[in-house]
């Protein structure tokens, strides 16, 4: 299992591309991933957020840390360490400084991106998707 957790939402292509991106880069493997749509979304997330947002659970077996939105993904970036903790530093800046762009791509997500595949996980990294 991983330290920290994402929230995606399950029935969208760029989500789950972004994810994809995620699992290949994350060679230590310290992010598991959840729909929002899951079993996992509905003990965390209290409220539900909306479907157009992503949340990350820095340390959630731990101390956890809650995360969103653009604050969310330059966080993950930070947590993935080596070159991506670069774009990572944005997210030392105040979220409302990229939330207007996060908002923009959300909006637009399912017209600008293809919900008809979504990837099935690689054995060995079937045990990082939570229900």
């Amino acid at each position: 299992m991983g330290k920290h957790l994402i929230f995606y939402d399950g029935e969208c292509g760029l989500c789950d591309r972004v994810v994809q991106f995620l699992i290949k880069r994350d060679k230590n493997k310290v992010f598991d991933f959840a729909p929002l749509q899951g079993k996992t979304a509905e003990e965390w997330l209290k409220p539900p957020p909306s479907a157009d947002t992503v949340v990350l659970i820095e340390d959630y077996q731990g101390s956890p840390n809650k995360y969103i939105l653009s604050k969310a993904a330059f966080r993950a970036l930070w947590l993935m360490g080596g070159p991506w903790a670069i774009l990572g530093l944005f997210n030392f800046l105040p979220g409302f400084s990229f939330d207007w762009a996060y908002r923009i791509v959300a909006q637009n997500r399912k017209s600008l991106f293809s919900q008809d595949r979504c990837v099935l996980p690689d054995p060995e990294d079937k045990s990082r998707y939570l229900p």
